[in-house]
């Protein structure tokens, strides 16, 4: 009587899901971008503001519609849209601006192209896995195993097959790895950086419009606070900003806050008075696990391919001692 081989019974069933939902994701996908094509709008813009998060920042945004909702940056507030600051700073209150509406939610043509973008980006990750399985059972096929076997030969690629498999594999989890810490991290680090470092810095007040917070879902992810205000900079109009802070800060101010902002690009500001609670508060952040964690894979898969180098390295010296 044959025994079911598991392992194969679970990567052959992971095969299949993974096929189905790359399936239906791109049908949806395509639904998604019929639906925007038919429904092109234009929405009134009613407010202008700037969202600076806790590390990342800044985010130029709008809102629209005739009851605007609360300015706080929620996942569930549609009323916010974030625009590139190019657009941002032609368009006024009162003015429309063209875009896509699908499902009830607005999209500008920087928003939809993000949207475009990061499916693919998904989409290319979630690929690997069955593309993987594919070539496994292919080649296991013989007339294309030995066909495949003569050309490397030929080529010389059987000596260099190792490092070869290696560097794509880890090479690409390290790009993928990179490539989210380009994104979010870099911005982090180079506001962090402005902030403690940057030359031409001034302090002012601003008045509190708003307290309010993005609500989590899992037990690990803490809420994401924010405070609306108001300021304005020397010889400037004023500016609206949506500042993400910490659990402390946002408990600490009601009416009016002390802040710090950048003469040069006065969107960028920061909370003056900062002490060890909101340090805390900022290294319990999802940006900065999720940075430390990329940090240590990256270093663990860079030293993979040199560790079973040296294994093989070894084992050769045993097999062949002089």
């Amino acid at each position: 009587m044959n025994v079911l081989n598991w392992p194969k019974v679970f990567a052959f069933a992971a095969f299949l899901f993974i096929i189905y939902t790359i399936y239906d994701n791109v049908q949806e996908h395509q639904v998604f971008l019929e639906k925007a094509e038919q429904n092109q709008v234009e929405e009134r813009v009613w407010r202008k503001f700037v969202v600076n998060d806790l590390l990342i920042g800044p985010r130029f945004s709008v809102q629209i519609g005739t009851l605007p909702e609360s300015s706080i940056p929620t996942k569930h507030n549609d009323a916010m849209v974030i625009i590139s600051q190019e657009l941002f700073e032609k368009v006024d209150v009162g003015d429309t601006i063209p875009g896509y509406k699908v499902d009830g939610k607005f999209y500008t043509e920087t928003l939809l192209k993000e949207e475009v973008k990061w499916f693919y980006i998904l989409l290319t990750v979630f690929s690997l896995y069955p593309i993987g399985y594919m070539l496994y059972w292919l080649f296991k096929i013989k007339i294309i195993w030995n066909w495949f076997a003569t050309i490397s030969s030929r080529l010389c690629l059987d000596k260099i097959a190792g490092f070869v498999i290696s560097f794509l594999i880890f090479g690409g989890l390290i790009g993928t790895l990179l490539f989210f810490l380009s994104t979010d991290t870099k911005s982090a680090i180079e506001n962090v950086y402005e902030k403690y470092f940057g030359k031409n810095h001034a302090e002012t007040t601003a008045l509190i419009m708003e307290h309010g917070f993005d609500r989590r879902t899992s037990t690990y992810n803490r809420n994401d606070y924010y405070i609306s205000m108001m300021y304005k900079p020397e010889n400037q109009d004023s500016i609206f900003i949506v500042k993400g802070v910490t659990w402390h800060t946002y408990n600490k101010y009601k009416e009016k806050m002390p802040i710090v902002y950048n003469v040069n690009n006065p969107y960028q500001v920061y909370a003056k008075e900062m002490d060890i609670a909101d340090y805390l508060d900022i290294l319990m952040t999802e940006t900065v696990f999720l940075t430390l964690l990329s940090i240590i894979l990256i270093v663990l898969l860079s030293s993979i391919p040199f560790l079973l180098w040296k294994q093989r390295h070894r084992k050769s010296q045993k097999d062949h001692p002089f």
